[in-house]
């Protein structure tokens, strides 16, 4: 069959044997992702190298070598394959592979020591989605090929790009490239929105269910052949933000379905292989209604859509609260063309939009490096080659923000994932080379056998994104949940044993998720070498849930939250469990959590006990919904419960020391005080203990600057004396060229600033350790700070005091070296009611202009 990209097809085989990168554009169904991959193998020829094709998404990694292999007549696996996530269909035969961006990272970090490309070629399709492992990947890539390091072509396409834009930047890091274009056919698509009252101005999730129904229903009526006699109505395509949603909608069309004889089908993500072919296969005997997440926009081709209705919604990746989650966002202009451009592949078509004409979208989507956290990007850059200087140094299609570049390796280097040079560790490594996310991963690194099988089940879980018990009103479902679950009364356990003892039947369970779930757990199993490889054999009792509490803490702290003050207080006015969302923070973000309540059969409700809800804990999913922008409202799930000691045992909160006191103990110095960690306005602590570390210098630099009086006379005068010396440190840092000889170390900002760094410096660690030092320890050395004689440091602290008295008169002297000024101020009730000072009688400030301030008078003295 011909397709519009086979007219491009020898300027394209002539463009492969060139050093440019080529970028190929043409509309979705042209051919772009089954032609050029098969040209690549062809006419890059090599005896162990295959042409590596990169997809966004999984369904298109399954669906088109499928495909391709169905046409050749073979299985998948022999001359084409796949690789995604846990599912490798490759063999030593195979010359194309059709791979997601997270495989084809660590395929990428496999090549990282080769002397050549592991490749014979690499197509990077649907560029456009410019997830960030699409753009780490073309980094990589056009970083091997701008140090010449090897000849791989480089292909990438896409049904929407700016090439202008594209080939601009790629340009500024000094490579060229080769468009070319293949012109698909497409046919007028007509725009509709929804611009009833009722109607949200923006896409929303609000009633989403109903209005998709009520869309249907009219297109399918519009299409009837009473209608339109020449119309024979062709499917309909349905863009929905998520898996939830279209089962949700599924539902609703029930009986507009059998109404019209339609037949809803699902496409997304998680089907299986199977049920997805099923789902791309023409039907004969029904029109269509394809309730579809984002895949349809451009990884898979739907027959014969002829309306499109679009929610206006996805979900997608943000950062929040030191990970990334899914958020659902409207979407921007370019997706909203791309998803009504599926109506017009085969005639006239149609797009009715849920929203109002009012609305104003973005322009364009932005790439994901400008609006997530960077810490897995740097991770699985650096396994990748791109660590330290060479991050920073790769030719980006779009540069990662430098702000968000700093805290992320600010985290890592903390983490120890990263060195002092940014460069990776082998604790980096081992979180990059495991096949889930960073935040993730650190549950998984160094797990014992007694806590390795239930954190990756418990992985594998949170890769859902939603839980295993579906919606049920059967009472015999009840009685098996209750009895599976006894004794469980946290949600985070009660999804693991559904996991590892569920039934979909007898429990309820939401079949595809508990299959891919287990699949994952033993994956990450196997990976991670636990005890016990798959999840359905593990009859283990679970640790004490502040024992994985605790572990878990010291992985991923970040997720610790409590129960709001204004929850906690509304709980205490009730008798009644609160059975509504609460509250939940973490002191950077909040969280609308449900409290669990374990199931139970309908005859216990009557005997019920309040349950005693937990107030902290590990909130360890969350997603968020915005109608008019990202992260508007944030909901939690999977709450491990864990007690205030344990938040304030693992360093969480912040701290705050209350009033201080000094005794005498055992002959030295003893300093107890209150010491309260608070985290998210509640307090998790409050005990008196005594100071040590960063807790006792900042005691001990108060009472000294308070001239407080220390056991045994210590530090007396120590205040004064410190003071004087950073006043000459000042004024001699300050002290203008070429006057000066001494080296100009620039002074502490305050003397409190001072004591801690000195104190920190010697090593303090508990109050008793103050009787070993002496007044002298805590005063800098000016003469070896600042290369200065003794002899004229004496000369300056007499010609510039820091305070000067004359006849009971105090005042108080701020010297301005650069202007040379000195300002007097009154610092007694003396000096504040007499005259000025007389010029005769002042120090001898060097021929400094001297000025006497009192209230807001100034005048000059000399």
């Amino acid at each position: 069959m011909q397709l519009p990209v086979d007219e491009i097809r020898a300027v394209f085989l002539d463009a492969l044997s060139g050093p440019a990168p080529i970028i190929v554009t043409a509309p979705t169904g042209s051919g772009k992702s089954t032609r050029l991959p098969l040209w690549m193998a062809d006419a890059c020829d090599s005896d162990d190298k295959p042409v590596l094709v990169v997809e966004p998404r999984r369904v298109a990694c399954r669906s088109l070598a499928g495909w391709l292999s169905e046409q050749r007549g073979e299985k998948v696996g022999h001359s084409i394959g796949y690789r995604v996530r846990f599912d490798d269909r490759t063999s030593n035969q195979t010359k194309v592979i059709f791979a997601t961006t997270g495989v084809a990272l660590r395929m990428l970090a496999a090549q990282q020591n080769a002397k050549e490309s592991l490749f014979a070629g690499v197509l990077i399709d649907e560029f456009h989605e410019r997830s960030w492992q699409v753009d780490l990947i073309a980094a990589i890539l056009l970083a091997r090929a701008k140090t010449k390091r090897d000849d791989c072509p480089l292909v990438i396409t896409s049904a929407t790009l700016d090439v202008e834009d594209l080939s601009a930047q790629l340009a500024a890091h000094g490579l060229k490239t080769h468009h070319l274009e293949a012109l698909g056919r497409s046919f007028p698509v007509d725009i509709s929105y929804i611009d009833a009252p009722a109607a949200p101005a923006a896409p929303s999730a609000q009633g989403l269910e109903r209005r998709v129904a009520d869309a249907v229903r009219q297109a399918a009526q519009l299409d009837s052949k009473a209608n339109h006699p020449d119309d024979e109505g062709g499917d309909i395509l349905v863009f929905l933000p998520g898996k939830g949603e279209i089962n949700g909608c599924m539902q609703a069309l029930s009986k507009v379905a059998s109404q019209h004889n339609l037949e809803p089908v699902a496409v997304h993500g998680g089907l299986p292989p199977d049920k997805m072919k099923s789902a791309l296969a023409q039907s004969k005997n029904k029109r269509r209604v394809y309730l579809s997440t984002n895949v349809a926009e451009t990884s898979v081709t739907l027959p014969g859509v002829t309306t499109v209705i679009d929610s206006g919604l996805a979900r997608m990746r943000i950062h929040r609260g030191g990970r990334s989650a899914l958020a659902m966002v409207p979407i921007a202009e370019d997706s909203m063309d791309q998803r009504a451009g599926r109506a017009g592949r085969v005639r006239p078509g149609r797009c009715v939009r849920l929203w109002s004409q009012r609305f104003r979208p973005s322009t364009t989507t932005a790439p994901e490096v400008e609006r997530i956290e960077l810490d897995d990007v740097l991770l699985h850059a650096g396994v990748c080659g791109l660590d330290g200087d060479a991050f920073d140094d790769a030719p980006w299609v779009t540069e990662p923000p430098e702000f968000a570049v700093a805290e992320a390796r600010r985290r890592l280097i903390a983490a120890d994932a990263l060195d002092d040079q940014a460069r990776m560790t082998d604790k980096g490594r081992q979180l990059a080379e495991l096949p889930v996310d960073g935040h993730a991963a650190r549950m998984l690194i160094s797990a014992d056998d007694t806590m390795a099988g239930i954190a990756c089940d418990l992985v594998a879980l949170l890769q859902l994104n939603r839980g295993l018990l579906g919606q049920t009103n059967s009472r015999d479902v009840h009685h098996e949940r209750a009895a599976l679950l006894t004794g469980v009364d946290n949600e985070v356990y009660a999804e693991i044993a559904m996991l590892r003892a569920g039934d979909p039947q007898r429990h309820g369970l939401h079949a595809s998720a508990l299959r891919e779930a287990r699949q994952v757990a033993t994956s990450l199993r196997e990976w991670v070498g636990a005890p016990i490889l798959k999840p359905t054999q593990d009859t283990l009792d679970f640790p004490p849930t502040a024992d994985f509490a605790r572990y878990l803490l010291e992985r991923i702290p970040e997720t610790a939250c409590v129960l709001r003050e204004r929850a906690l207080k509304k709980r205490a006015t009730k008798k009644t469990p609160p059975g509504q969302s609460e509250p939940w923070s973490n002191g950077e973000l909040e969280l609308s959590v449900w409290p669990y309540d374990p199931p139970r059969p309908a005859e216990a409700a009557v005997d019920q006990k309040p349950t005693d809800y937990p107030v902290a804990g590990l909130v360890l999913d969350h997603f968020w919904l915005g109608d008019t922008g990202i992260g508007v409202r944030g909901t939690g799930r999977m709450l491990l419960p864990c007690s205030y000691a344990a938040l304030a045992d693992a360093g969480l909160g912040d701290e705050a020391v209350g009033k201080a006191e000094m005794m005498r103990k055992h002959g030295a110095p003893h300093i107890v005080a209150l010491v309260e960690r608070n985290l998210a306005g509640v307090t998790i602590s409050a005990r008196e203990e005594a100071l040590r570390g960063p807790k006792l210098f900042k005691v001990v630099a108060d009472f000294i600057l308070a001239g407080r009086t220390f056991p045994g006379g210590l530090f007396k005068g120590a205040d004064d004396k410190v003071r004087e010396d950073l006043h000459l440190w000042s004024l001699l840092a300050d002290w203008p060229e070429p006057e000066r000889y001494w080296k100009c170390e620039p002074a502490p900002i305050s003397p409190h600033d001072f004591l801690l760094s000195k104190l920190q410096t010697l090593g303090l660690q508990s109050a008793q350790e103050l009787a070993l030092l002496e007044t002298d320890d805590l005063r800098p050395d000016l003469v070896d700070l600042l290369g200065i004689t003794a002899y004229d440091l004496e000369r300056f602290a007499d010609d510039f005091p820091r305070h000067w008295e004359h006849m009971g008169h105090a005042y108080i002297c701020t010297v301005q070296a650069a202007s040379r000024k000195v300002v007097l101020e009154p610092a007694n009730k003396k000096a504040k009611k007499g005259k000025d000072p007389n010029p005769a009688h002042l120090p001898r400030f060097r021929s400094f202009s001297v000025y006497h301030r009192k209230a807001s008078r100034i005048v000059k003295l000399r």
